[in-house]
């Protein structure tokens, strides 16, 4: 008989991530290995939350194993395994923790083998910070991301509005 117990903190997700408000998420990414920062706009919608949001790896068939824990803070901790063919074998935890109303924190760390790319290999780990910024400005639709100098792109349709 083993004396290990499992933590009572984390139970299975019922139903998957909770939906990010709609409206303008002003998102800032750092690779932490790189010293590498950067921020984003993001018109969230409840069509692009659902493809692009959280949890739309959940329905990439390139990830063999997947769990997804809620803790009992509310936090979110998803692990998995993902063949991503020449980018490599990508094992990853993410943990999320925020209201998703007004502002959400997520913790990468991946280990990646078998890229093609050697660079790619190796543990990495990236941080994100996403806060709501009110509605989505005149002219965006769900998906569009402003990127670093102004570009804009939508992300569901690869489209550049005004284009």
């Amino acid at each position: 008989m083993s004396d290990t117990v499992a933590p009572a903190a984390a139970t299975p997700a019922p139903t998957g991530w909770p939906k990010r408000k709609p409206g303008l998420w002003t998102q800032t990414m750092t690779l932490q290995a790189q010293g590498f920062t950067r921020s984003f706009r993001f018109c969230v919608d409840a069509t692009s939350d659902q493809k692009m949001g959280l949890d739309s790896q959940g329905d990439d068939k390139r990830c063999q194993r997947r769990s997804m824990m809620r803790g009992a803070d509310g936090s979110w901790t998803v692990v998995s395994a993902c063949d991503m063919g020449p980018a490599g074998k990508i094992d990853s935890t993410i943990h999320v923790a925020g209201d998703f109303d007004t502002r959400y924190v997520m913790e990468v760390a991946s280990t990646t083998t078998g890229a093609a790319q050697p660079a790619m290999n190796g543990e990495h780990k990236m941080s994100m910070t996403a806060e709501w910024s009110g509605a989505c400005p005149a002219g965006w639709s769900g998906g569009d991301v402003e990127m670093p100098g102004g570009r804009r792109i939508n992300l569901l349709t690869k489209a550049v509005p005004g284009q």
